[in-house]
């Protein structure tokens, strides 16, 4: 499944191993290898992505 819609990012409906971003250049990059960071439960994926933390591999 593929989608703009940035409120699908969230822990309750997937995980970050399971969601995808795929860069302009065509690759594939895991959300959860996208950040230096730890991704936990509690973290807001949305937030985190709209403020800009996964931009390096878009």
């Amino acid at each position: 499944m593929t989608s703009h819609n940035t409120n699908l990012m969230t822990n309750r409906l997937m995980r970050p191993d399971c969601l995808f971003i795929l860069s302009r250049a065509g690759t594939l990059t895991a959300l959860s290898n996208a950040t230096k960071r730890e991704l936990r439960e509690g973290h807001n994926l949305e937030k985190m992505y709209i403020s800009g933390e996964f931009d390096k591999y878009e």
